[in-house]
């Protein structure tokens, strides 16, 4: 059961990359990042050190590991625990190519850290993110995963020396990395670990993948609750628990999304991507549709004309596109 929902969920995963840095971190230093409403994601190229982030213990981290970061959360990155010299993005940052930062703390040379980091959005089809539970930094070591270091390597790689159609091929390699730390994690950690908080309750998971599946479905709390095996109130109460919204409201931003994603790859008039989205009135639809993306869905289209992409919503976009 846990295999196959995992399953229908990665199929609605999107990954959108926002900004991309590259670290450079000597000994007796500290790089300081300012929180972002954003998932943060480190891949440790070189050197071992400390990463502390929020109110969490501090979390050491060898060449190989992969950091990620809740976002709203204070982080930095240092060589060891020592005395240290504090830097702050702002005063350290060298433009290198394509919107690709370098941020360095101190002269290189023996015990430098090496890291590329990027912000990022994930969400099961716009409706919740992959790491919405995740209370703290999450550190994976994959020095003993080829697969899962070749995509990061990949990735790097790519980004250093950018293309016709990088953009793509970084969310795609990010997603596909994604995927395969999941894999790694849900072995070593089982359904315990906050990235599958939604896998504990076999019966919110049945009706998070009946949404997800068919997000345009005409789909009641009543018929969800059904799908669930629950009663309509046990079933509302355990999901707002659970995802910190209602039913109804997950119904809606995963409809939302979906018709953003329309909007930015058919040439459907909006009249259709309303309907197939659940909404009889398009004029119902546009309000929602603002409220959600701040623009109407005739306007993202012509912004979106050039990606494939849809934007994640107001809520989930980084408040500044400033690279950390």
């Amino acid at each position: 059961m846990v295999a196959t929902v995992l399953d229908e969920l990665l199929e609605t995963l999107d990954v959108r990359l926002h900004a991309f840095a590259v670290l450079h971190v000597g000994r007796g230093y500290r790089l300081l990042f300012d929180p972002v409403d954003a998932v943060v994601i480190h891949y440790v190229l070189a050197g071992s050190g400390v990463l502390r982030a929020g109110d969490s213990t501090p979390e050491p981290f060898e060449p190989h590991s992969i950091l990620i970061v809740p976002p709203r959360q204070l982080q930095s990155l240092s060589s060891s625990t020592d005395s240290l010299q504090d830097v702050l993005p702002s005063e350290s940052s060298t433009l290198l190519a394509d919107g690709l930062l370098k941020f360095i703390a101190g002269p290189p040379g023996e015990g430098e850290i090496l890291t590329v980091c990027g912000t990022i959005s994930a969400t099961y089809r716009g409706a919740f993110g992959l790491f919405d539970h995740l209370a703290g930094p999450l550190v994976e070591n994959i020095a003993g995963v080829e697969r899962l270091r070749d995509v990061f390597d990949s990735l790097f790689a790519e980004l250093a020396d950018p293309g016709i159609g990088t953009r793509a091929l970084t969310e795609a390699l990010m997603k596909q990395g994604l995927i395969l730390l999941l894999r790694q994690h849900l072995i070593q950690r089982g359904i315990d670990s906050p990235l599958f908080a939604v896998l504990r309750d076999h019966r919110l998971s049945r009706a998070v993948a009946a949404i997800l599946a068919r997000p345009g479905a005409r789909q009641s709390r009543d018929e969800l609750a059904q799908i669930a095996g629950m009663s309509p109130s046990s079933f509302s109460q355990r999901f707002s628990e659970t995802f910190g919204q209602t039913p109804m409201e997950f119904v809606v931003r995963a409809r939302l999304h979906h018709a953003a994603h329309l909007l930015a790859t058919t040439d459907l008039p909006v009249k259709v991507v309303a309907a197939s989205v659940g909404y009889a009135s398009r004029r119902h639809f546009s309000r929602a549709f603002r409220e959600a993306y701040n623009t109407d869905p005739k306007t993202y289209r012509s912004l979106k004309a050039v990606s494939s992409e849809p934007a994640p919503p107001a809520a989930l976009r980084p408040a500044s596109e400033t690279p950390v």
